[in-house]
């Protein structure tokens, strides 16, 4: 286990490396890949404008979308469906343009930086695989990522109904515009295994996203499990209650393929060393400090072996004279001015003023 955690560290110590290094590169064609996945597989679902289905509107397209901002994807993306739409029913087009209208002012309102979340929530499902999102999502981002993975499951649900009644739309004839309306407009707002996923996605990630900010050992560890089972809970519920079929072995698949997910991006954001926790408290004119530093697991290139941060062969930190505590699993208080501050003991004060002031503004 431990050989497996050193090789995966070595690795992401070279993609840091290489992202630096090719930094103005590595984005633009990040988005040209994401994009054109996104537009591949739309052009696959409900790809009735053949035109736009071409392999070199799409490069095109994508290209486009690698020079703009991540938060244009989106958009492009849902104009990409219209037109397409268009070319199945007027009315499909007009229900969809309508939901996806509702779609972006909650999504501007409340996650415009979490683009990547929406369009990769329907690229998973494509690949079955959608329960990893939550559980990633909950890691990296805020609570309020909901909304953003939210979007991308309606997204989905909608491509998913145009794709199963393709067929039954078409054969809707000129004189039963109402008819198609009603139908189109029902099988999107009538979704039961939408809402149910959505709602899963929900909560999973307020839950990791809570879970993970504990001040326990392993919190990250604690967020990921019972995010998995908070999730497959949700699901298996709602499927009970309002008979939604889901299907289990996607279902237990996609979960286990979230947690590997997850653990990878535990490993490469939070990968800290426990068993070497410290605990400092100090004071300043105003307030108290309590402090809880971990050290991080690093990888040395030049040794090629792991180090911990702290360590004499790891990165170092000025310190301060040693803090002995007066009692077991107590700290002494110390009273020092901020030039006598360590490094950590700055960086937590620095950042709790910032709080502070953060907050007397709002």
């Amino acid at each position: 286990m431990e050989q497996y955690r050193d090789k995966l560290l070595e690795i992401r110590e070279y993609i840091k490396i290489f992202i630096g290094k090719y930094e103005s590169y590595v984005k633009p064609a990040g988005k040209f890949i994401l994009a054109f996945i996104t537009f591949k597989l739309i052009s696959g679902s409900v790809g009735y404008a053949s035109r736009l289905g071409n392999i070199a509107i799409i490069l095109i397209i994508s290209l486009l979308a690698s020079f703009l901002p991540i938060n244009f994807i989106p958009v492009l993306a849902a104009v990409y469906v219209l037109l397409n739409l268009y070319a199945l029913s007027l009315e499909s087009a007009g229900v969809v343009a309508v939901i996806l209208l509702l779609l972006f002012l909650i999504y501007y309102r409340f996650t415009p930086k979490d683009a990547i979340l929406t369009v990769l929530t329907p690229v998973l499902y494509v690949f079955k695989i959608p329960y990893a999102m939550p559980l990633v999502a909950g890691l990296v981002a805020p609570p309020t990522a909901m909304f953003s993975t939210g979007c991308g499951v309606i997204m989905y649900y909608i491509l998913k109904f145009f794709k199963d009644n393709k067929e039954a739309i078409q054969a809707m004839g000129d004189g039963e515009i109402l008819d198609r309306f009603k139908f189109v407009l029902a099988g999107i707002i009538f979704n039961k295994e939408m809402y149910v996923a959505a709602l899963a996605f929900a909560i999973t990630i307020v839950v990791v996203s809570v879970v993970r900010k504990l001040d326990v050992d392993h919190a990250w560890t604690i967020a990921i499990i019972s995010g998995t089972l908070v999730d497959i809970l949700v699901i298996l519920l709602g499927d009970l209650k309002l008979g939604t079929y889901i299907s289990v072995g996607t279902l237990l698949l996609s979960s286990v393929v979230g947690v590997i997910a997850a653990y990878i991006t535990k490993l490469f954001l939070f990968n800290l060393d426990y068993s070497r926790t410290e605990k400092v408290q100090f004071e300043d004119d105003e307030y108290y400090y309590y402090v809880k530093a971990v050290p991080k697991n690093l990888f040395d290139l030049k040794t090629g072996r792991r180090v911990v941060a702290g360590e004499p062969d790891g990165p170092q930190k000025k310190r301060s004279r040693s803090r002995t505590p007066e009692e077991p699993g107590h700290h002494r208080r110390y009273e020092e001015d901020d030039d006598d501050m360590n490094s950590l003991e700055r960086a937590a004060a620095e950042k709790a003023r910032r709080s502070r002031t953060q907050g007397r503004n709002n």
